[in-house]
């Protein structure tokens, strides 16, 4: 592979991670709040909590290819 495509994965990589860690962020605070105000066994928290395992490790899986 060319050292262009590699940059041009390079950054379609990093795009996706600077996504991801956004969507963590926010997505984590929406569960909290929500273990906060309904509990934390709620569906809703709990719905959540499982999203945010999902990006979770997407994120893990897309920085061990960086390894």
């Amino acid at each position: 592979m060319s050292s262009h495509k590699l940059i041009e994965v390079s950054n379609i990589q990093s795009n996706k991670k600077k996504r991801l860690e956004t969507e963590i962020k926010d997505l984590r605070i929406k569960m909290v709040k929500s273990g906060v105000t309904k509990g934390l066994n709620h569906p809703n928290t709990v719905k959540l909590s499982q999203e945010l395992d999902i990006l979770l490790n997407e994120y893990q899986n897309l920085t061990d290819n960086y390894k």
